[in-house]
């Protein structure tokens, strides 16, 4: 129980990049991966938080990690990316583009919340509210999709209850 808080712990509060460096050459398919500089893992305080959190912070409320714009999300069964966004909405979308809220939590244990909602807001106006339950243990992912069909400026606001989590906005042309 406590390996996988502390691996989940890990996971939450360290960044890691997969991409290789675009002046390497390609490695050979059997050759060594080569050994660099590893980032160190986090202070053992950050780790103790987070363990806390995740087995104590359920009156704290769910930790919002991500609110993505996303045009695609991978629902295929088995796949290495499933609940994955594909497509982040990276800039003005075309008017009448269904842009969904791809959202990531980290949840403490017996966590269930209720009064979580997407707010979709074209030029300051709510056009859409959504509730969202949000529960789990350690990460959990969901989303909710909105038809951008007015031209301007949309924005994607998570709430819970009064308080404002995250927002992220979105830019909409004409076709």
């Amino acid at each position: 129980m406590i390996r996988r808080a502390v691996i989940a712990a890990v996971v939450c509060v360290s960044s890691f990049s997969f991409a290789q460096d675009a002046g390497t050459p390609a490695q050979d398919a059997g050759a060594p991966a080569p050994v660099g500089p590893l980032e160190p893992p986090p202070s053992a305080e950050m780790i103790k938080q987070v363990v806390d959190y995740l087995e104590n912070g359920k009156d704290r409320g769910p930790a919002l990690l991500d609110v993505i714009p996303c045009l695609k999300i991978d629902n295929t069964k088995g796949s290495p990316t499933q609940f994955q966004c594909v497509e982040v909405a990276t800039g003005p979308v075309k008017k009448g583009t269904t842009v969904f809220a791809w959202l990531q939590w980290y949840c403490p244990k017996e966590g269930k919340y209720e009064d979580v909602q997407i707010q979709f807001l074209h030029e300051g106006a709510v056009r859409q509210t959504v509730d969202i339950p949000v529960a789990g243990f350690g990460r959990t992912r969901g989303w909710r999709g909105n038809n951008f069909n007015k031209i301007g400026k949309w924005t994607i606001k998570v709430s819970r209850g009064d308080k404002e989590l995250g927002s992220v906005a979105v830019d909409v042309v004409s076709n």
